[in-house]
């Protein structure tokens, strides 16, 4: 009992001086049950060659690119134990099952089950541990048997009852058997000890790695070495002793003299066997948990699986912190180095920092502003007042108000100034504090622009221009400038630059012109516009961003290094962000819960070597289905109404992943969670471009994946040549349709122009009727005249012969006369032309009429042929041969044949109707 109690004060021991004890740590990202969304334990960690990393969790594979977390669990639901990264697949062991994953052509993770190779062997109960790559095999470990997979067969190597560990050592499959020790596993599939290792006999073997052709070789409390001939105890006794409460599970060489080794009981012991130096990572100091089941290494970062989560260590940062999660230190606001102490002050009051260890000095609890060292002195600006530090005690110097800054005065020995929360002070020369009545208002940045002008910035009113009288004992000349160029320098920050005022005030840089005595613009820091200077020494700056708190060191002629604040976790003090030089490579950032230590030497390589992480496309899908990432995906129209892109950045320095899509519409962005969506695009051809993001702002090698979104049904290749084909055949049509109303057009135009050809030639022929029927008519006229004429001077010749016939001798010869002119004047030739002339002037004239009324005699008819004529009675009379009382007669008679009202005209009626 006694001794029970005797170890448990020992290791109560340890743990309080391990709790206490502090040292620098190198970034430390942790993920949790939360973040990954899987079971807490992870029992082994493996990385392929870009960085990915794969963790054999109780509930699956686990995967994390640097953006997402996946899990990848077995049908099974049984935990996976181990995992290895070898080409494109990934190995992994569970109970009595081991197989490989692969991504697909589509990025998706499938599953192969090598259990089904084995020939005439059964699983007795077990579980695979461990994978190795040896001579092109993959060697699966369990606690019962060896299994070897080549050539798409497997074969059970050997069994019996192995050890912890498996691995290739000279060139040889090297084998841990339960508490007897280590063995090669020859050719033909026989155990050959290791030579001279009588010392582990009884002992489990627990982990086993190569550093520089020797074996180091884990047992649960100690450390031994294989040198080629023997086993020894490893020479380091205060790593051992650690190592006998701390409890050794595995090992990593990172290096010839960097050795990691994962313990049960207290995180990750990191070991230099060089200088032999120990560090310590567990829960007191960034660590989730203190049980390390699996170690792998990748570009200078340690990945850790634990009995409860997954961490990052980045061995390699040129940032490492002192984190104080107890919160009693509070927000670091300045640090200065005196007499090889550290001391800081904080919003919780003044430490120093000694051995890793941090003490409050008595007396200086409270807010500190300012630390600063002058004639060897180390002062403190304190909410209480200014002290001074003398070892680890808090002297007062001044304590009637709260002071923000202490300097010397320029080539005045021994004399220093005091910016306080109600004025200024001076330390005179016999060390008497002198307050300067003249100013009755607090400042909080003074500076000198000679031994007695100098720039007093108020924390709320802006800035002023002062000059102490000849002995500092008051102020010969102040001036309030209130604006800057018309603008309001409200919280205005003023500098020193190369012995140059510099002024900042609204994002613009101003300075101090001494012979104009006037502000103008400091085109030399407009690429600063936005940084706010907070550390000038020997000819470096440092600038801090004023939205995104990035740091930017520089000399402003060939050097500018970036820090992003993702670099330094978001940690500085916003608006009181502090940088002290400690020498000419290392620097110390004031942060918000402790400090940072920064490595410029070690920002330089690593900026210059920044562009090696490339963005990995993993998947893309739409509504209905994922595509192959063979070649480049065409999308349909109708699925495209949201496009999703799957992506990883592993093993990034980048401050984000950002992308820009071009093509039919240009957007661009930040990748969350390794995925991107896209709603609702054009059709049309498309180019993805995935890139790191880092303050110095866009970098290579990005990623570049084109895609198409196809146009909807109605604008397919299909429809738009069908389109073309209805087109041209609508083209075709009109061009049919235009052709057949030309030609109709033409017809028309040829009827046209032929019934006005024939109109004008039935004019014409009309015209010519016409005028031969005028003529006709004339002649016919000419003719009838000439015949009544030639008749009426027949009758009249008639008349007179009868008359004087009694006075002709020759009565017969009279006679023959007389009948002679009767025969004249009753002349059928005579009616025969007339009849003639008449049909052809009036054709159907006889036809009709006799139709009509055909009683009529051909005396009737002659008759009505002259009244047809309108010739009057007295010029038928002796057409007919008769007398006009004989043609008036004949008129009477032939209206009564023809049935003529009295009232109707006969010649009327004959030209109307016939």
């Amino acid at each position: 009992m006694k001794i029970f109690i005797a170890n448990m004060l020992v290791l109560l021991l340890l743990s309080v001086q391990d709790t206490t004890s502090q040292v620098l740590m190198p970034p430390i990202q942790n993920y949790s049950t939360g973040d990954y969304a899987a079971a807490s334990q992870n029992w082994d960690v493996s990385l392929d060659d870009r960085g990915i990393l794969y963790a054999a969790n109780n509930q699956g594979l686990l995967s994390y690119d640097g953006q997402s977390w996946e899990l990848f669990p077995l049908k099974s639901k049984a935990i996976i134990r181990s995992v290895y990264s070898h080409g494109a697949r990934i190995y992994i062991g569970s109970y009595q099952e081991f197989g490989y994953w692969i991504r697909d052509d589509k990025g998706e993770m499938c599953y192969t089950s090598l259990v089904p190779l084995i020939k005439n062997y059964a699983f007795k109960s077990e579980e695979i541990w461990e994978i190795v790559s040896y001579k092109d095999a993959i060697y699966f470990r369990s606690f019962g048997a060896i299994y070897k997979y080549s050539n798409n067969e497997v074969e059970v190597v050997i069994s019996g009852v192995f050890g912890n560990k498996m691995l290739v050592y000279q060139d040889r499959l090297l084998l841990s058997i339960s508490r007897e020790g280590l063995f090669f596993l020859n050719e033909d599939n026989e155990l050959e000890a290791l030579p001279d290792q009588d010392i582990l006999k009884g002992q489990v073997v627990m982990d086993v790695a190569v550093r520089n052709e020797n074996l180091l070789i884990a047992t649960r409390q100690a450390l031994y070495e294989f040198d080629g001939e023997k086993c020894s105890l490893y020479r380091d006794k205060l790593l051992n002793e650690r190592f006998e409460n701390d409890e050794l599970n595995t090992i990593l060489v990172e290096s010839s003299s960097n050795i990691i080794f994962g313990t049960i009981k207290n995180g990750i012991i990191q070991y230099n066997p060089v200088t032999r130096e120990i560090k310590s990572f567990n829960r007191n100091n960034g660590l989730r948990n203190n049980t390390i089941l699996g170690i792998a290494k990748y570009n200078g970062k340690i990945w850790v699986g634990l009995d409860n989560g997954i961490a990052e260590i980045n061995l390699n940062s040129p940032i490492s912190y002192f984190i104080d999660d107890t919160g009693q230190l509070g927000a670091v606001y300045d640090m200065a180095f005196h007499k090889n102490k550290w001391y800081l002050a904080s919003n919780t009051g003044v430490y120093v920092f000694e051995n890793d260890k941090l003490q409050m000095l008595e007396g200086g609890q409270g807010h500190s502003w300012n630390l600063e060292i002058i004639g060897g002195k180390l002062y403190s600006n304190h909410n209480t007042g200014t002290y001074e530090i003398l070892d680890k005690n808090f002297v007062p110097v001044e304590k009637r108000a709260g002071s923000f800054q202490i300097l010397p005065v320029p080539n005045e020995k021994d004399i220093s100034l005091i910016a306080t929360y109600t004025g200024i002070s001076i330390i005179s020369e016999n060390g008497e504090v002198i307050e300067i009545s003249d100013i009755d208002f607090p400042i909080k940045q003074v500076v000198f622009e000679d031994e007695s002008t100098f720039w007093a910035a108020h924390p709320y009113q802006g800035l002023y221009r002062l000059k102490f009288n000849k002995d500092y004992s008051g102020i010969d000349f102040l001036q309030k400038i209130d604006t800057i160029q018309n603008v309001k320098n409200y919280n205005a920050h003023v500098y020193k630059i190369y012995d140059q005022i510099a002024i900042l005030n609204n994002e613009r840089w101003y300075k101090y012109n001494v012979l104009l005595d006037s502000l103008e613009a400091f085109k030399e820091l407009d690429a600063f516009s936005d940084f706010r200077l907070i550390n000038e020494d020997l000819g470096n700056f440092w600038f801090v961003g004023r939205n995104k708190n990035d740091l930017i060191f520089t000399d402003f002629k060939t050097e500018k290094l970036v820090l992003s604040s993702v670099n330094l976790e978001n940690r500085l003090v916003i608006n009181n962000e502090n940088i002290i030089r400690f020498n000419d490579s290392i620097f110390y950032a004031s942060l918000n819960d402790g400090f940072a230590e920064i490595n410029i030497n070690k920002v330089r390589r690593q900026q210059n070597g920044r562009f090696k992480a490339k963005p990995i496309i993993k998947g893309v899908e739409d509504l209905e289905k994922r595509y192959s990432l063979k070649t480049a995906p065409e999308i349909p129209y109708e699925n495209s109404r949201i496009i999703s892109f799957f992506v990883g950045f592993p093993d990034s320095k980048a401050a984000s992943l950002n992308y820009e899509l071009h093509g039919t519409d240009t957007i661009s962005g930040t990748v969350s969670n390794g995925k991107v969506s896209f709603q609702n695009l054009a059709h049309g051809s498309y180019s993805l471009q995935f890139f790191g993001q880092s303050p110095h702002g866009k970098y290579s090698p990005y990623t570049n994946f084109p895609f198409r979104v196809l146009p909807p049904w109605y604008l397919s290749s299909s429809m738009q040549f069908l389109y073309v084909l209805l087109f041209l055949g609508l083209i075709l049509l009109v061009y049919w349709i235009n052709r057949l109303k030309l030609k109709k057009h033409r017809l028309l135009l040829e009827q046209k122009f032929e019934q006005e050809h024939q109109l004008k030639l039935n004019n014409l022929e009309k015209e010519r009727l016409l005028d031969e029927i005028t003529l006709k008519r004339k002649e016919l006229a000419n003719t009838t005249m000439i015949a009544a004429k030639k008749n009426e001077v027949l009758m009249e010749i008639q008349g007179e012969l009868n008359k004087d016939k009694g006075k002709f001798t020759d009565q017969f010869q009279l006679k023959r006369i007389i009948n002679k002119i009767n025969k004249a004047i009753k002349n059928e030739d005579e009616w025969q032309v007339f009849e003639t002339n008449f049909t052809e002037l009036h054709e159907d004239f006889f036809r009709t009429l006799l139709k009509s009324y055909p009683e009529l005699s051909n005396k009737d008819l002659k008759l009505c042929s002259y009244i047809k004529m309108n010739l009057s009675s007295k010029e038928i009379a002796p057409l007919m041969g008769i007398s006009v009382r004989g043609v008036e007669v004949h008129r009477y008679r032939l209206r009564k044949k023809m049935e003529l009202d009295s009232k109707e005209n006969l010649t009327s009626f004959l030209i109307k109707e016939f």
